[in-house]
C-alpha cells in the first residue's frame, strides 16, 4: 500500500511540475528554433471598436473619452457601445456622446458573447476590436493591433493587458500570475498561434469572424474557432490595455469561478483541436496550457492526500508538516489586508494563497460543468464600479 501511495505522490508531483514549470521551459527552448514571423504594415484600416457594457455607469464615460483620444484617424474608427440590457445610467451616458460619433446599440440581456455576435453583423469596420468598459487603452493600441493584419494568415490579434495594483494582496498576485500567462502567450504565438485572447483588448478580421454560442466565452472560443479554420492568432505586446486588478480575493474568486466555468465549457466544445494529426504543435500547446492546467487540482489533491496518508504511517512527516505550515501561514496572511510591498514572506504567502484559491475555483468550475450550470451573464465587480 505504501508503495502505491509513494508512486501516486511522485507522479502527482511530476505532473504538477511538468504543467507549471516544464511547459514554459519547453516554450522558452523552442523559441529560437521555430519562431514564426509575420508581416506588419502601417495601413490605417477601417476599425470598429466594440465596447460590451452592462451597468457600467461608473466607468463608461471615462472609457469613451479614452476611445475618442486614441491615436487613430477618427473617420477610420467607429466606436460602438453594446449595452447588454443595462438598467443603470449606462445608456444615458453613452447617448450624451452621440454628437461626437459614438453609437449606442442596446440589446435585451443576452450576455457578452451574444451582444458581440449582434454587433459584428452590423459593424462597418474591416477590423473588429473588442474591449471591456473598464479597459483603458494606450494611445497607440489600435495601431499596434491593426498593423498585424497585413499578414493574410492572421485572423485575430490579442493585445497585452497590464494590471495596475497597490501593494501586496489579490491584485499583486493576479498580476504575477498574468505575467506568467503572458510569457506563454507570446511564446505560443511565436511557435504557432496564441491560445485565446483577452477580453479587454483583441481584434478579429471581420470577414473571418465566427459567431459562437452565447453561452461560450468569446475571448477563448473565437480564437480557437479561427485556428480550427487554419488561421493564425497572434500576440501583440505593444498594444496595451490597462485595468485595475481586483482589490479583494472575494471579488477575484467569484470572477475566476465564472471565467473558468465558461473556459472549460469552451475547451470541451473545441476539443477537436486536441487532435495533433490535424493541428500539430498547436494541439500540444492546447493540451498543456489548457486541458492539463484545468486538471491541475486533480494532481494537487492526489499528491496532498497520498502525502498525508504516508505521514500518518510515519513517512515524509517533516515534508507534510512544512507543507501544512506553509498553507496555514498563507491562509492567515492571505485573508488579512496588507499594503506591504517589501516583505518577501508576505508576497510569497499571498501568491500561495492565490494559487490555492485559483485551484479551488477550478474545482467549483468542474462541479458547475458536471451539473450543467452555465454562466452566460456577468456583473461588474470592481472597486471603481
Amino acid at each position: 500500500m505504501e508503495l502505491w501511495l509513494e508512486r501516486i505522490l511522485w507522479l502527482s508531483v511530476i505532473m504538477v511540475v511538468l504543467i507549471t514549470v516544464g511547459y514554459p521551459v519547453f516554450l522558452a527552448l523552442c523559441r529560437p528554433l521555430a519562431r514564426r514571423r509575420r508581416q506588419i504594415d502601417s495601413a490605417e484600416r477601417q476599425v470598429s471598436l466594440i465596447i460590451a457594457a452592462f451597468n457600467e455607469e461608473a466607468v463608461i464615460a471615462r472609457k469613451i473619452e479614452n476611445a475618442l483620444a486614441l491615436d487613430y484617424p477618427r473617420e477610420r474608427l467607429e466606436i460602438i457601445v453594446a449595452s447588454d440590457g443595462s438598467t443603470d445610467r449606462t445608456d444615458q451616458i453613452v447617448r450624451s456622446f452621440g454628437n461626437r460619433g459614438v453609437r449606442l446599440l442596446r440589446f435585451p440581456r443576452t450576455g457578452k458573447t451574444g451582444v458581440q455576435n449582434e454587433v459584428a453583423r452590423i459593424a462597418q469596420g474591416e477590423i473588429l476590436v473588442f474591449s471591456d468598459a473598464n479597459a483603458f487603452y494606450r494611445h497607440d493600441a489600435i495601431r499596434k493591433l491593426v498593423r498585424n493584419f497585413a499578414d493574410r494568415e492572421v485572423a485575430c490579434v490579442c493585445g497585452q493587458l497590464v494590471y495596475s495594483v497597490d501593494g501586496a494582496g489579490a491584485g499583486a498576485s493576479e498580476r504575477s500570475y498574468w505575467d506568467y500567462e503572458k510569457f506563454m502567450k507570446q511564446r505560443e504565438s511565436d511557435l504557432s498561434s496564441a491560445i485565446g485572447a483577452n477580453g479587454s483588448i483583441y481584434a478579429v478580421r471581420r470577414s473571418e469572424y465566427v459567431e459562437i454560442d452565447r453561452d461560450l466565452i468569446s475571448d477563448l472560443v473565437e480564437p480557437l474557432a479561427l485556428v480550427q479554420r487554419h488561421k493564425r492568432v497572434v500576440y501583440e505586446p505593444q498594444a496595451i490595455s490597462e485595468e485595475a486588478a481586483s482589490d479583494t480575493y472575494g471579488v477575484e474568486f467569484r470572477r475566476k469561478v465564472r471565467i473558468l466555468t465558461r473556459s472549460i465549457r469552451g475547451l470541451l466544445h473545441m476539443r477537436a483541436l486536441l487532435n495533433p494529426l490535424r493541428y500539430g504543435i498547436f494541439s500540444f500547446q492546447l493540451l498543456m496550457h489548457k486541458l492539463l492546467r484545468f486538471l491541475l487540482p486533480l494532481f494537487l489533491i492526489s499528491g496532498f492526500a497520498s502525502l498525508a496518508a504516508m505521514a500518518a504511517a510515519g513517512r515524509y512527516r517533516v515534508l507534510f508538516l512544512l507543507l501544512v505550515l506553509a498553507l496555514v501561514v498563507a491562509l492567515v496572511i492571505g485573508r488579512g489586508v496588507t499594503r506591504e510591498r517589501s516583505n518577501p514572506l508576505i508576497r510569497a504567502s499571498h501568491l500561495l494563497y492565490y494559487v490555492v484559491m485559483v485551484n479551488f475555483a477550478l474545482v467549483l468550475a468542474w462541479a458547475n460543468i458536471l451539473r450543467g450550470k452555465r454562466m452566460t451573464f456577468w456583473q461588474p465587480e470592481r472597486k471603481n464600479a
